[in-house]
Order: structure tokens, then C-alpha cells, then sequence
């Protein structure tokens, strides 16, 4: 049975129906493009887990692994030179909580469809095809360690999180990813990759009826399993307010961490990004008055940039810039925080900051990609991303306060900072 639902006030709509137990949701768009996603709920954070009362323990850079080889098929081909013929642009990534396979396309839509939905469905691991991509991702692993953003990414995310895998590399290190085989890569798939535990986002001028005809002559029906994830205890503070490194860069980069309890469930997380994102537009925006300020002090430059992020059961803000005194402006974080925990914002601040947070969460619509990406964000869990617009138009502030409040706390906070080489050596 295929549902239709509607935000009227938006005037968007999407279909869900379920196809040999994969749910798929259909968001139709008088554009040019179609974006089509699946999106696997297994992620570089799934580690740990209980499979049929065993216990799994997977190598770190599993799920990125996995990915890397699903685009090779059966019959010897690759997958991406497959869409190519097709006149369709392909990818993958490999998130905390997810792994997504992708195209964009303006024509053969449907042999597109069937060709990704093979991807998923079909693995094909050898010992010799698994040895030969060993040394592309290491040569990967490598470059993003040289890569300061990345560096000061998760040197922020190891200052806050003790054991949990989400402060860990996507795709390992290169003793864990010397650990996996064709046999882990099969059990894997068998374990994750199924119908019941995958979703299909498809947004664009497509028929409903076209994507269900594809899914149901492809797909093939996969039997349950008893699965349950396993993630350690964290707690709820930082386990050091400072990790430092020197690359090669211009200006010190800097990242401020605030480490936050998760949310409950769907309901919970689509209030919390639309409080936090208000709360972060109010205090932290390029409109505001601490950016400002410090911007005219010559403190932070344009690339200076604020979010939450809610995955795989972590919580966490972020603010990310770039200053010649970071140092200087973690303090001024820390005293910006202190003092609106006495006086908050004022009203005027408040529904300036809703204003603009709405209007940019309108302008997620304006493209395929875009929506399909942000709607495939909540699903796996519990959230719907046209409900997201009325957890903004509606948050009051008395409930912003309360979130700010709770979470904003600068005993939680932690600093991730790279410095240059060259003052070093200076």
C-alpha cells in the first residue's frame, strides 16, 4: 500500500510504500534531475554487536570497507563505469550511523534504479579483489591524516569521547583494515544489507508506479535477523579539554566541542536540531554580535561556522574557524556561554534567529539532491524531515532556553586546535 503525506503550509508532499520489506519514499519534483539514494543502517560506529545471541566485534573500517566493494559486480564489471554508460553520476560515503550509494541523472532513470538496488544487493568479495583495494584505502587513511581539518576534526572528537567508535577514522587505521576479509565482508552484508534494515529516497519527476515496478522485478526478499548494536557507556564529560597538532597551514584552525546527552527518540531529535540550530544562528551567527565582535578584533575570518550533530547515539555542538589567537577565542567561547547562561537572548534576537533558520531549511527544497539527502537523515531514526519546518515555526522560547540551558554547559566543552609548523620551528 503506497501513503501520501503532505505539508500543506510547505506544499510538499512524498509517497511511502514498501517493496519486499524495504521501505521507499518517493518525493516527486518537477526538476530536471532525479536523485535517488539507498541508505544502509550500518555505519562506521556498528562495531560492536549481538548477532542470533553472538557477539560480533567488527574491525575498525568495516562498513567503509564494505562499500568500497560493492560497486564491483558479479559478472566482473564495475558499477561505476556502469552509470557512466548510463549517463548517470554515482557515490558512496560511509557516515557514523549510515552507509549511502547514490546517482544523480537526467535520463535512463529506471535502469539507473535497478542498476544501484543491484549494487546493495549483490556483493562480490574475493581474496584477491579485497587485497587489491587494501592499499587504495590506506593510501586514503593516509591523505586524510595529513588533511588539518580532518586532523582537528577528530582530535576534537577523541578529546570528547572516551570509547565510543565515533571518534574513530570511517575507515580504520591500517592495522584494522589488515584484519578484513572476503568472509567478514559477506557476513557483514548477510547481517546489515537487508530489505528490513535499508531505505530507498527518490526525489525528482518520477512516476510512484516506476519505482515500485523497478524495486519489485530487483529485489528479492531477505529473512530477518536478530540483531542488537552494542555501544559503550560515555560519560557525559569530556575526556580532555584540549587535543593540539601541528601540519602545514597557514592560519591556526581551531574547533570548540560541547559534548550533549542524545536524544530519546525521532520526536526528540527534530526538536533538538531545530532548537539548536536557532540557539547557534542567536548566539554564534555571522549576524550576531559575538561573530562581529570578534571579527572587527581581527580574531576570526570568514571561515568561522557552528552545528549540532545527533548520530549513532552521540550528541555533540561544534563551532569550527580559523584565528590567529585561537586560544583567545576558545576563551571568548567559554565567557560568551557564561554569560548568556545568565541572560539568554532577548526576544528580538530570538525570532530574528527563527526567521532565518526557517528560511533556510525552506531552501532545502529547492533541489533533488538536497531534500533526498536531509529526508534520508531522519529515517532511520524516527524523524520526517517535513515535519522539521513546524519543530522551528513552533519552538517557543522558553523551551529554547530550557535546551540551551541543559546542554550549553562550558564544563563540557573541549578544544581541538592546529597550529603551524612553521611557528613551531619559528
Amino acid at each position: 500500500m503506497t501513503e501520501l503525506f503532505e505539508n500543506t503550509a510547505l506544499g510538499e508532499k512524498y509517497y511511502k510504500t514498501n517493496v519486499k520489506g524495504l521501505d521507499i519514499y518517493i518525493i516527486p519534483k518537477k526538476l530536471s534531475t532525479v536523485y535517488a539514494s539507498v541508505a544502509v543502517n550500518f555505519g562506521s560506529s556498528d562495531v560492536e554487536f549481538e548477532r542470533e545471541g553472538e557477539r560480533v566485534r567488527l574491525p575498525a573500517g568495516t562498513a567503509h570497507f564494505l562499500e568500497h566493494k560493492m560497486f564491483d559486480m558479479p559478472d566482473g564489471t564495475d558499477a561505476f563505469e556502469q552509470f557512466s554508460l548510463l549517463g548517470a553520476n554515482a557515490n558512496a560515503y560511509t557516515a557514523a550511523s549510515r552507509t549511502c550509494y547514490m546517482f544523480t541523472c537526467t535520463d535512463n532513470f529506471a535502469d539507473s534504479l535497478a542498476l544501484l538496488l543491484r549494487v546493495v544487493k549483490e556483493p562480490c568479495f574475493s581474496d584477491a579483489s579485497v587485497d587489491k583495494e587494501r592499499p587504495i584505502i590506506t593510501q586514503e587513511i593516509r591523505m586524510y591524516m595529513d588533511d588539518p581539518y580532518w586532523k582537528m576534526h577528530f582530535g576534537l572528537l577523541g578529546a570528547l569521547y572516551k570509547d565510543d567508535p565515533i571518534k574513530d577514522d570511517p575507515a580504520g587505521s591500517e592495522e584494522t583494515i589488515a584484519e578484513i576479509s572476503p568472509e567478514l565482508l559477506y557476513s557483514c552484508h548477510r547481517a546489515f544489507y537487508r530489505n528490513d534494515n535499508m531505505a530507498l529516497c527518490v526525489c525528482g519527476d518520477v512516476e510512484v508506479d516506476t519505482v515500485v515496478s523497478v524495486a519489485e522485478t530487483v529485489l528479492e526478499k531477505t529473512e530477518p535477523v536478530s540483531l542488537t548494536r552494542i555501544r559503550p557507556e560515555e560519560s557525559p564529560m569530556p575526556v580532555f579539554d584540549r587535543a593540539e597538532f601541528r601540519l602545514d597551514v597557514g592560519t591556526p584552525l581551531f574547533a570548540v566541542g560541547i559534548k550533549c546527552a542524545p536524544p530519546a527518540d525521532g520526536e526528540g531529535l527534530m526538536r533538538a536540531d531545530a532548537e539548536h540550530e536557532i540557539i547557534l544562528q542567536a548566539i554564534f551567527g555571522k549576524s550576531g554580535s559575538f561573530y562581529n565582535g570578534l571579527y572587527e578584533e581581527g580574531l576570526l575570518g570568514d571561515r568561522f561556522s557552528s552545528g549540532y550533530s545527533s548520530e549513532a547515539g552521540c550528541a555533540h555542538i561544534m563551532l569550527y574557524g580559523s584565528s590567529d589567537d585561537p586560544d583567545l577565542v576558545y576563551r571568548r567561547v567559554y565567557e560568551e556561554l557564561c554569560r548568556r547562561r545568565n541572560g539568554f537572548l532577548d526576544a528580538e534576537e530570538f525570532e530574528r534567529a527563527k526567521k532565518v533558520c526557517y528560511s533556510a531549511a525552506l531552501d532545502t527544497y529547492n533541489g533533488t539532491e538536497d531534500t533526498a539527502n536531509a529526508f534520508i537523515g531522519f529515517v532511520f531514526e524516527g524523524g520526517d524531515l517535513f515535519k522539521y519546518t513546524d519543530y522551528l515555526r513552533n519552538a517557543s522560547y522558553e523551551d529554547v532556553k530550557k535546551t540551551f540551558m541543559e546542554s550549553y554547559k562550558p564544563e563540557r566543552m573541549a578544544f581541538s586546535v592546529i597550529y603551524s609548523k612553521e611557528e613551531q620551528n619559528g
